[in-house]
């Protein structure tokens, strides 16, 4: 072999050790920007206590209009016996509705009693109680639950008298 052909060889083994670092960070980047999970559980549950907060099920609904005022709680609505069925109809989520739950509590801020005035619901009270052992848990990974608080100040609307209130929905979806 001559000096000239053992000098390209050198040269070429240079070339590929360069090229193999070249192909191996354009992979290494491409890789990094590859998005391989995306967490949507605070959407999910954003949305969830939304439509619960939002719902024509508890805001009150003026009889001569037919609108509906967001932020206005009619306490006969969220008092009544029917309420939890009238949720679950008007949010729907599938038949058999294994994906959400939601602790609804009104808090009346005005109420001259000496102690709290509050209000519970659930909107699917029987995969509440369930998903909530797991979030007590603090289990990670797929079959566990997550859990969002979200709070809401409301008017609530007693008969034809205005009170101040505080909406809190605790809604529970499973982890994905």
């Amino acid at each position: 072999m001559n000096k000239i052909a053992s000098m390209d060889t050198i040269l070429n083994l240079f070339r590929l050790f360069f090229l193999i670092i070249v192909f191996f960070s354009v992979v290494s980047l491409a890789r990094a920007f590859i998005v391989e999970k995306i967490d949507l559980f605070e959407i999910e549950s954003k949305l969830l206590n939304y439509r619960i907060a939002f719902s024509d099920k508890i805001s009150y609904v003026d009889s001569d209009t037919g609108r509906t005022y967001v932020g206005i709680i009619d306490l006969a609505k969220f008092t009544s016996d029917d309420f939890a069925k009238n949720l679950l109809n008007s949010i729907y989520y599938g038949k058999i509705n294994s994906e959400a739950s939601a602790k609804i509590v009104l808090k009346d801020l005005d109420a001259n009693q000496g102690y709290d005035v509050f209000y519970e619901k659930f909107y699917n009270k029987e995969l509440y109680d369930e998903k909530k052992v797991l979030v007590e848990a603090k289990l990670t990974g797929a079959g566990a639950a997550k859990r969002l608080d979200t709070s809401f100040y409301v008017l609530i609307k007693d008969k034809d008298y205005f009170r101040r209130g505080m909406l809190n929905v605790e809604a529970i979806l499973p982890n994905r």
